[in-house]
């Protein structure tokens, strides 16, 4: 396995903008990062030496629904264990900040249920489907 380093709730709005580029979504005005990483409850980046591969955001009220979002592993680092240094970052989170009962909800490409459920993460059923609307002004 490689050396890699993991920081918590140290993600830049340089290193967000990097690996998102490498996912092929839309690219964000730097300053609406910068107000969403501000707001965020917690952070998980992964570096080989100085080169961000991976992050993880948890997003949400802290208390009763947390959102795992921005899961991104570069690339050329898939496969490695970069997505499982992420999510344990963000399980220990989790850990240390849920009393009684919360909500934890992620959104995850098709390719990729069988790695969360392998932490305990399980599809919605046909009776509780999520729903989603993106909003876009210019």
């Amino acid at each position: 396995m490689k050396n890699f380093t993991v920081k918590n709730d140290q993600l830049t709005v340089a290193d967000y903008q990097a690996l998102r580029g490498t996912t092929g979504w839309e690219k964000l005005p730097d300053a609406q990062v910068e107000k969403a990483l501000a707001r965020h409850l917690y952070s998980v980046t992964v570096f080989e030496n100085e080169e961000v591969v991976g992050m993880g955001r948890i997003v949400g009220d802290g208390s009763i629904y947390f959102y795992i979002q921005d899961v991104i592993v570069h690339p050329a680092y898939q496969g490695q264990g970069v997505g499982k240094l992420i999510m344990e970052g963000i399980e220990d989170f989790l850990a240390e900040s849920v009393t009684g009962h919360a909500f934890v909800g992620l959104m995850a490409a098709k390719d990729v249920h069988g790695f969360y459920s392998k932490l305990g993460y399980k599809a919605r059923t046909d009776s509780a489907p999520g729903m989603f609307k993106v909003i876009q002004r210019t």
